[in-house]
This record gives structure tokens, C-alpha cells and sequence, in this order.
């Protein structure tokens, strides 16, 4: 993901702009000291929202989902996501900062979920548009014609129809496989943020020091769930580019 200026933008987030605009108007309204002062409020805004992981990574855009099947498995990894920011949000001062990150990565996570369930809905789209036992009629058929046929011209046009129509089927099979891995990704998604949830939740009645050395347990667990992740991306995309007609 592109790292940018976290500082510029915590400086152009609603809060603060509508703290400079109070400051702003008091300053000139009410009294000229309150334009300093709401500048100092503007500032340490700016900068508790700047400290914010979220804000020094631009995520890509969530595609949009039409897929019922991809939004249920969707919904259950969001779900386990909002519970453990909740988590972390209730924690103690200390034990929150340690476990900030951890909300970072598991809304990376989300992210990462995204862009698989708008592949999956691709593949998805395209099976419901085919039909296999359709597709081995027509082999059939084309393999009929191919034994019968004494012309050579016709045989040599049967014989290219049939390598494309075996093409098509083992695309499509494997098409259909790379939907059952997508689904058994989310899954394991979805177990991981459980587990992470259950962490946060013990985390908040440990001391600082034991809390530590867990949390970065749980962030190493993070960064190798999200390298899987990044690795089956690349092999789909390599498989999509190889399968998708």
C-alpha cells in the first residue's frame, strides 16, 4: 500500500477543519485570543489523529459486492474486525497504544477480504453463465462428427474445435476450483480475527509487560496471515490470467 503524509491528512479530516473554522469565527466574532487558542486545539487534533497507523496507509477502494455468497462470508470477517477494534477501544490507556497496530492489520485484513471477494464474484458470475454438461455435449458431438468425417478440411476443424472445448472445460473446473479456495480463505480469515478478538479481550487484564510480549505475537501471526494472503492473490491472478475466456 502507498504510504503517505499521515500529517496532511489528519489536517483535512471534519474534526479539525471544524475546530479551525470555530477558532476562525470566535477570533473575529467574540475575541481575538480565542483565534490562538482554538489554533492550539486545532494542532494537538491534528497530531492525536496523525499518530493514527490507519492514516499513514491509503487503502484501495472497497469494491462493490453483489454476490450473496461472497457478502455472508464478508460480513463475518467485518463482524470479527468491529469487535476487536471495539475490544481494543475499551481497553486501558497502555494496553490500548500496544494494541493499536493490531487494529491497523486486522483493517488491512478487511481490505485484503475485499479485493478476493470482488475476484471471487468474477469467477462466480462467469459459472453461473456456464454449463458444463452443455460443454461435454458439444465435445461429444464434435468427436462424433470427427470419427465419421472423411473430409479433411472438416476433420482438421473438428480437431480445433475440440482442443478449444477441452480448453473451455478444464478453464471452467478450474475456475470453479479457485472459487473453493477463495471461500476457504475467507474462512481462515474469519477463524484468525476470532482468535485475535479473544486475545484483545484476555489482553485487557494483563500487566503492560506481559501484554507486550503477546501483542507481538499476535502482529507476527497478523504479518504471516497477510503473506499468505498477498501470495494466493498472486497465484489467482496468475490463474485468472491463464483461465479467464
Amino acid at each position: 500500500m502507498q504510504s503517505v503524509n499521515p500529517f496532511s491528512r489528519a489536517a483535512w479530516r471534519p474534526l479539525p477543519l471544524i475546530v479551525l473554522a470555530v477558532a476562525v469565527f470566535a477570533g473575529l466574532r467574540i475575541a481575538w485570543w480565542l483565534f490562538p487558542l482554538g489554533l492550539v486545539a486545532y494542532g494537538l487534533i491534528v497530531l492525536m489523529l496523525a499518530r493514527d497507523p490507519a492514516l499513514a496507509l491509503t487503502r484501495p477502494p472497497r469494491p462493490r459486492l453483489t454476490s450473496a455468497t461472497f457478502r455472508a462470508q464478508l460480513a463475518n470477517v467485518e463482524r470479527a474486525q468491529r469487535e476487536i477494534q471495539h475490544s481494543i477501544a475499551q481497553s486501558d490507556g497502555p494496553i490500548q497504544r500496544l494494541l493499536t497496530p493490531i487494529a491497523a492489520q486486522t483493517r488491512e485484513l478487511v481490505d485484503d477480504a475485499y479485493q478476493l471477494c470482488a475476484k471471487g464474484q468474477v469467477i462466480e458470475s462467469y459459472l453461473a453463465r456456464t454449463n458444463l454438461q452443455q460443454i461435454q455435449a458439444r465435445i461429444a458431438d464434435a468427436d462424433r462428427e470427427f470419427r465419421t468425417t472423411s473430409d479433411q478440411y472438416i476433420a482438421r476443424q473438428l480437431e480445433e474445435t475440440l482442443n478449444a472445448l477441452a480448453k473451455k472445460q478444464r478453464n471452467t473446473t478450474d475456475l470453479g476450483t479457485y472459487v473453493g479456495r477463495i471461500e476457504a480463505q475467507l474462512q481462515n480469515i474469519n477463524a484468525n480475527l476470532d482468535n485475535v478478538l479473544a486475545e484483545t479481550v484476555r489482553l485487557r487484564t494483563a500487566d503492560t509487560v506481559s501484554a507486550d510480549s503477546v501483542t507481538n505475537q499476535v502482529a507476527e501471526r497478523l504479518r504471516d496471515l497477510q503473506s499468505d494472503m498477498q501470495t494466493f492473490q498472486r497465484v489467482l491472478d496468475t490463474a485468472l490470467a491463464g483461465t479467464t475466456p
